[in-house]
C-alpha cells in the first residue's frame, strides 16, 4: 500500500496532469534547445507550486483547461506538493550544471523530469508519490 503524506488541502487531478504536460513541454524545449530561460521558467513555477500554489502560472493556465475536460477529480494536494519540491530540487540541480558549463548532466537530470511528467500527464502516476514511500520505509 502507498503511503503519502496526507492533509486537508485537496486538488483537481486533472489540472495536475496538465501541469505534468507544461512540465513535459518545457523539459523537452530544454533539452532540444537548452537555455537558462527554459530552467528559469521551470524553477519559477516549481516554487510556486511548492511554497505559494496560487501563483503557478502552469496551474492558472491549466485550471480553464481542466473546467473543460469535465468535473473536478478531487485528490490530496500533499504528494503533489511533495513532487512539486522534488521538481524544485531537480531544476535547481539541473540549474547548477547549466551554470558550471555541464549541460549533458543538465540535460540528464531534465530529462528524468521529463520522463516523471510524462508520467504524471499521461497516465495520472505519482512518481513522488512513490519517493515518498520509499523514504518512509528506510527512516
Amino acid at each position: 500500500m502507498a503511503s503519502c503524506p496526507i492533509s486537508n488541502e485537496r486538488v483537481n487531478e486533472r489540472v495536475a496532469r496538465l501541469v505534468g504536460a507544461l512540465v513535459f513541454m518545457v523539459a523537452g524545449l530544454y533539452i532540444a534547445y537548452p537555455s537558462i530561460l527554459w530552467l528559469v521558467l521551470l524553477l519559477a513555477d516549481f516554487s510556486a507550486r511548492s511554497f505559494h500554489r496560487p501563483l503557478s502560472l502552469f496551474a492558472n493556465l491549466a485550471k480553464p483547461a481542466a473546467e473543460r475536460l469535465g468535473e473536478p477529480v478531487i485528490v490530496d494536494a500533499a504528494p503533489k506538493i511533495f513532487a512539486a519540491k522534488i521538481g524544485l530540487a531537480m531544476t535547481l540541480a539541473a540549474l547548477a550544471a547549466h551554470l558550471a558549463g555541464m549541460d549533458g548532466i543538465a540535460r540528464g537530470i531534465i530529462g528524468i523530469m521529463l520522463f516523471c511528467a510524462f508520467m504524471e500527464a499521461a497516465f495520472g502516476y505519482c512518481v513522488g508519490c512513490k519517493f515518498y514511500t520509499l523514504w518512509r520505509k528506510m527512516f
